[in-house]
C-alpha cells in the first residue's frame, strides 16, 4: 500500500498535481520556486531611493541611504507578537514593519561638490531613522539589535560613526531622534531600565474570552490581531513602554572630557557628556515634541488598551511638561475611537497638536458634534452639513488654563503649518463625503484672526493640483519656506496634464491666492522639484528620470541648465528598462474617455499580436471629466515595486494598466468596471498588440477584487491571478475603500460587488495568492481560503498559494521570487498557451473569430 501511494504522489506529481486524492500530500512537499534568469535579476536588483531626500538643516549635505535588495525569509521569520494591529518583535523592541523597510547604511554626499563619505556603521548593519543635529555635522541614527536599537553618531564631514554605550532603544511605537538645539544631546524612546521580557501566554486560561457591546453605534472596518484577553493585554502595555531620556551626546570637542560621575536613572552607561536623564515615567508613547525653546515638551501617550481595537484607536492623552519631564498640565483626554469607519466624522479630543515657532503655545485641532446629528445620514445625503465642527485651538504657557478657540470650520481639519516667523498659519481643511479640499490662512497677531482663503478644489481632479508647500526645517520642527519678505510661500506640483506629467515649482502670493512659475520639468524627463534650499526659489535639489535613465538626485538652479548629479544609482534591471512603453485614451460606450499605459517587450514589432495581461485598480469618482484625467507619465523609470508586472514583457506578454473607473456609487460597480474594461480591450486590439483570445486579467488587494469580479462578470479573460484581496463584502460590513455606507444602508450593492457570492459565473482558471500575516484592514487571509473552498468545491480551475510570515505586500526574496514563478507559469498554462476558443466574446456585442 506504502509503494502504491509513493507511485501515485510521483504520477500526480508528474502531470502537475492533477489527482484530487493526493493534492494534500503534494501540497505539503512545495518549495519555493524561482522564475526564469531575467526576471530574478529584476526582482533582486538593489533599490534605488524615489522619495524626498534628506537634506541636512542648513542645506549643505544630502544622505544617499543604500536600499537593501529582498530581505531573506530568515528576516520575517523572527519570533513576533501581534498585538492590536502592531507585529512586535520582542527580542528588538521594534516592529517586523520597522526591519522591512530599515536600510543597509548610507552615504552622505556635499551638495556643494558632490563629495561623498560612507558612514562607518557595523558590517549588516539594519538601520532606522536618521536625524540631523541642529548644525548639520552630524547624524544620529538607529541600528535595530537585539535587546533594543542601538543609538549611533555618526560624522558627516568623514563618516566616523559610534555607538552611544548603555542605550537600547523601543521602537516598536514611536522611533523619534531629536536634538538639543545644543547639540550636546539626543532625546529619544528607551527601553526602561526595569522591563522585563513580556510573560509567555499561559495554556490553560483563567477564563473564556468575553466581549461586551457599548449600547450606541461604534462602526469599525475590519481589523487584525486586536486584543482579545488580559494576557494580549498585558504583553502589549509591556512591549510598548518606553522612557524618555535626554542622551549626552557630547561636541566634537568634548569627547575627551571624563564624563560625569552620576549615575543613570535608568542604569545605562554614561554618554560623553555624562549621564543619561531619564523625563519622567516610562509610558506607552505614542509621540512627543521638545518645544523650540526646550522649556516643555508635549507628550501623547496610550491610557488603555481595550480588546477589539487596532492600537491607534486607543484612549489616550496629550500633555504638556516640563523640560525635566515632570507633568504640567493635561491637554485633553482622547476617549477610545469607536467610530473611526464614518469618514465625515472626526476622532474627539485634541489632535494635530505642533508648537507655536516660539515655544510658548500649543497649537491643536479639536471635533465637537452637532448635537442631535446623524452622522450616518450626512454621509449617504452630502446636501446635509457635516454633523459637527472643527476648532482650531490655543493653549497659551503656562499651559495650566483652558485652551481658547481660535477658529472654526465646517470641513475637517487635516493640516497645519507655521510660518518661521510665527506670524501666519497655513491651515488645510476638507470633508470626504463631498471629496472637497480647501487651504487657507491666519495671522494669530491680528487679534480677530481673519480668514484668508486660497484654494478650493475637489480633490478627484489632478490637472488644478496646485502641489504641496515646500518646508525649511527650525528648532525642533518644520516651518513654511517663504519669500525673503514673508509675502509668499513655494509649491512643488505633481505636474499632470492631457499629455503627460511637467512637474512645477510655483510661488503663491499670500494675498491673492496667485501663483507664478518659477520651474517646470522639461518634456523629456521627469524631474520634480523635491527639497528647497534658498529663500528666492532659485536652488533647490531634484530627482530626474526618463522611462530608460533611472532617477538620481540633482542640484538643480530655476532657469538654468539640470546641475550636478549628487547620487549614481545605476539602471537596476537593463531587461526592463529596453521595453517599450506607449500611452493612450480610449472611450467607453457611455462617451467617457479613460486612459491607459501599455509596456511591451523590446522587440516587438507593430502589427505582432502578443498574449496580453490586463492589470487593474479600479478608481472611483462622481464625474466622467475627473475620470477621465490623465494620471500617468510616459517619463517615469519603471517601478522596483515586487508585485511590479512589467516583468512578464520579458516574457513575452504585454502588460496593460487600462483604466478600470467607476463613475458615480457602487451601486453601478460591476457595470462600471465591465464597460471600463470592454473599451480598453478593443482599443488594445484595434492598436494591433493584443491578441484578443490570449488575454488575462492581475490585480493586488482591491485590484485582486476587482480581477475577480471581472471574471465572474465578463467573458474577456482566459485566466486571472488575485493576491491579497477581498472578496466578500459581508465580511467588510462597515464600509470599504470608497463605499462609505454599511452593508445594512446598502445591502444589494454589497452583495452585488462581492465576487464570492457570483463564484459559480467565474469559468476562467483562477490563482488566489495571499500572505498569511495580511494586517490590512479588510483583508483578511480568510478572504481567499473562502473563495479557493468556494471554487474547488464547485470543480472550477484554482489555486491557492499562502506565504507565511507576509504582510499585504511580499518583501522575502523567497515570497517574491516564488511569486513570480507560480504567476509565469499560471498565465504561460492558461494565456499564452492556451488552445484558442471557438468562439470569444466581443467587447462590443457579437461574437469575434
Amino acid at each position: 500500500m506504502r509503494v502504491r501511494s509513493l507511485l501515485l504522489l510521483a504520477a500526480a506529481l508528474a502531470l502537475g498535481g492533477v489527482l484530487p486524492a493526493v493534492r494534500a500530500i503534494a501540497a505539503a512537499a512545495e518549495t519555493y520556486r524561482t522564475p526564469p534568469k531575467v526576471v530574478a535579476d529584476i526582482l533582486t536588483a538593489p533599490r534605488i531611493p524615489r522619495g524626498i531626500p534628506n537634506v541636512s538643516p542648513d542645506g549643505a549635505r544630502i544622505v544617499l541611504p543604500e536600499l537593501p535588495s529582498l530581505i531573506p525569509i530568515a528576516t520575517l521569520a523572527e519570533p513576533v507578537d501581534k498585538l492590536a494591529g502592531l507585529e512586535v518583535l520582542p527580542t528588538l523592541r521594534c516592529t517586523r514593519d520597522q526591519l522591512k523597510r530599515a536600510i543597509a547604511g548610507f552615504s552622505v554626499a556635499r551638495i556643494a561638490d558632490g563629495r561623498k563619505v560612507r558612514a562607518q556603521l557595523a558590517q549588516g548593519a539594519r538601520v532606522g531613522p536618521v536625524t540631523w543635529s541642529t548644525r548639520g555635522d552630524r547624524l544620529a541614527c538607529a541600528l535595530y539589535a537585539p535587546g533594543g536599537a542601538e543609538l549611533w553618531v555618526v560624522d558627516a564631514a568623514t563618516g566616523a560613526a559610534r555607538r552611544i554605550e548603555g542605550v537600547r532603544l523601543n521602537t516598536v511605537l514611536n522611533a523619534d531622534l531629536e536634538w538639543t538645539l545644543d547639540d550636546r544631546a539626543i532625546v529619544c524612546a528607551a527601553v526602561p531600565a526595569s522591563a522585563a521580557g513580556a510573560a509567555e501566554a499561559g495554556r490553560v486560561p483563567a477564563g473564556p474570552q468575553v466581549r461586551i457591546g457599548a449600547g450606541k453605534a461604534t462602526p469599525q472596518r475590519t481589523a487584525r490581531d486586536v486584543l482579545r484577553s488580559a494576557d494580549d493585554q498585558q504583553r502589549f502595555v509591556a512591549t510598548t513602554t518606553a522612557q524618555l531620556v535626554r542622551v549626552p551626546v557630547g561636541l566634537d570637542g568634548d569627547r575627551g572630557r571624563d564624563p560625569s560621575s552620576a549615575g543613570a536613572a535608568t542604569g545605562a552607561s554614561p554618554g560623553p557628556g555624562g549621564a543619561l536623564v531619564p523625563l519622567g515615567e516610562p509610558g506607552m508613547i505614542e509621540s512627543w515634541s521638545l518645544a523650540p525653546d526646550e522649556r516643555h515638551l508635549a507628550l501623547q501617550r496610550i491610557s488603555a488598551t481595550p480588546p477589539g481595537f487596532p492600537f491607534y484607536l486607543f484612549p489616550g492623552t496629550v500633555e504638556i511638561r516640563g523640560a525635566d519631564g515632570a507633568r504640567i498640565a493635561t491637554v485633553g483626554d482622547l476617549p477610545l475611537n469607536d467610530r473611526s469607519a464614518i469618514s465625515s466624522v472626526a476622532p474627539l479630543g485634541p489632535r494635530g497638536w505642533t508648537w507655536a515657532p516660539d515655544g510658548r503655545a500649543l497649537w491643536f485641532f479639536s471635533w465637537q458634534d452637532t448635537p442631535g446629528a446623524d452622522f450616518f445620514q450626512a454621509v449617504k445625503d452630502t446636501s446635509l452639513p457635516q454633523p459637527g465642527t472643527d476648532r482650531l485651538m490655543r493653549l497659551d504657557a503656562p499651559f495650566t488654563g483652558a485652551a481658547a478657540e481660535v477658529a472654526t470650520s465646517d470641513f475637517q481639519l487635516e493640516r497645519m503649518t507655521w510660518t518661521a516667523d510665527g506670524k501666519k498659519l497655513l491651515l488645510a481643511d476638507g470633508y470626504q463625503p463631498r471629496r472637497r479640499a480647501r487651504w487657507w490662512w491666519l495671522a494669530p497677531g491680528e487679534g480677530a484672526a481673519a480668514r484668508h482663503p486660497l484654494v478650493s478644489r475637489s480633490v478627484e481632479g489632478v490637472y488644478d493640483d496646485p502641489g504641496r508647500p515646500l518646508m525649511k526645517p527650525i528648532a525642533h520642527g518644520e516651518a513654511l519656506w517663504t519669500t525673503s519678505d514673508g509675502r509668499a510661500v513655494w509649491l512643488a506640483g505633481e505636474g499632470f496634464r492631457p499629455d503627460g506629467q511637467r512637474p512645477f515649482l510655483d510661488r503663491m502670493d499670500l494675498a491673492t491666492g496667485k501663483t507664478t512659475r518659477i520651474y517646470e520639468s522639461a518634456g523629456d524627463v521627469l524631474e520634480p522639484a523635491l527639497v528647497l534650499l534658498a529663500a528666492d526659489g532659485k536652488r533647490f535639489v531634484t530627482s530626474r528620470q526618463t522611462n530608460k535613465v533611472p532617477p538620481n538626485y540633482h542640484l538643480r538652479e530655476a532657469g538654468g541648465k539640470p546641475g550636478r548629479r549628487l547620487s549614481d544609482y545605476a539602471d537596476p534591471a537593463p531587461a526592463l528598462t529596453a521595453s517599450q512603453r506607449t500611452q493612450f485614451k480610449f472611450m467607453r460606450p457611455d462617451s467617457v474617455w479613460l486612459n491607459a499605459e501599455v509596456v511591451l517587450p523590446a522587440d516587438w514589432k507593430p502589427g505582432t499580436r502578443l498574449p496580453t495581461i490586463f492589470w487593474v485598480y479600479p478608481g472611483d469618482y462622481r464625474s466622467a471629466a475627473a475620470a477621465s484625467q490623465n494620471r500617468r507619465s510616459p517619463n517615469r523609470f519603471p517601478s522596483q515595486s515586487t508585485l511590479n508586472p512589467e516583468v512578464l514583457v520579458t516574457r513575452g506578454y504585454a502588460v496593460m494598466y487600462p483604466d478600470i473607473a467607476v463613475v458615480g456609487t457602487n451601486d453601478r460597480y460591476v457595470e462600471e468596471i465591465r464597460l471600463s474594461a470592454e473599451a480598453a480591450l478593443d482599443e488594445a486590439v484595434r492598436r494591433g498588440f493584443c491578441d484578443p483570445q490570449r488575454v488575462g486579467v492581475g490585480g493586488h488587494s482591491y485590484g485582486a477584487f476587482s480581477a475577480a469580479n471581472l471574471l465572474a462578470h465578463t467573458t474577456l479573460f482566459r485566466a486571472g491571478t488575485a493576491s491579497d484581496g477581498a472578496y466578500n463584502r459581508t465580511l467588510t460590513p462597515f464600509t470599504f475603500q470608497a463605499e462609505e455606507r454599511t452593508l445594512w444602508e446598502a445591502r444589494d450593492t454589497y452583495l452585488g460587488m462581492s465576487p464570492f457570492l457570483h463564484a459559480d459565473r467565474i469559468q476562467s482558471p483562477l490563482l488566489l495568492i495571499h500572505d498569511l500575516d495580511d494586517t490590512n484592514v479588510g483583508t483578511n487571509p480568510i478572504q481567499s481560503e473562502r473563495m479557493y473552498e468556494a471554487l474547488n468545491g464547485m470543480g472550477k480551475t484554482v489555486a491557492l498559494v499562502q506565504y507565511p510570515f507576509e504582510d499585504h505586500v511580499p518583501v522575502a526574496r523567497e515570497s517574491v521570487l516564488d511569486y513570480w514563478a507560480r504567476v509565469i507559469e499560471w498565465f504561460d498554462r492558461y494565456v499564452k498557451s492556451a488552445p484558442a476558443p471557438a468562439q470569444v466574446s466581443s467587447p462590443m456585442g457579437g461574437d469575434r473569430p
